[in-house]
């Protein structure tokens, strides 16, 4: 598919840049790695906004435990990780 875009000189010159230094072959390279950034992105925010969903749902279910200390707030995160 062919899209045509407009957009101010000085964004046209940044991407310009970032092709004469071979960061990306051309144009359309650049378009499409900003495309798979912003999914990747939106997949992570809807990871996140599920498990703040579901902790959320487990403190009001009563499902939680006090930490106390940062040991324990670090083995947490150690058994997640």
């Amino acid at each position: 598919m062919r899209k045509t875009i407009s957009m101010p000189d000085q964004m046209a010159d940044w991407i310009s840049a970032r092709i004469e230094r071979g960061q990306f072959n051309n144009e359309s390279e650049y378009f499409r790695d900003l495309v798979r950034r912003d999914q990747e992105e939106e997949a992570r925010k809807a990871y996140l906004v599920s498990r703040l969903e579901s902790g959320s749902e487990q403190l009001a279910n009563g499902a939680y435990s006090d930490l106390t200390s940062e040991e324990e707030i670090d083995r947490l995160f150690d058994a997640e990780g």
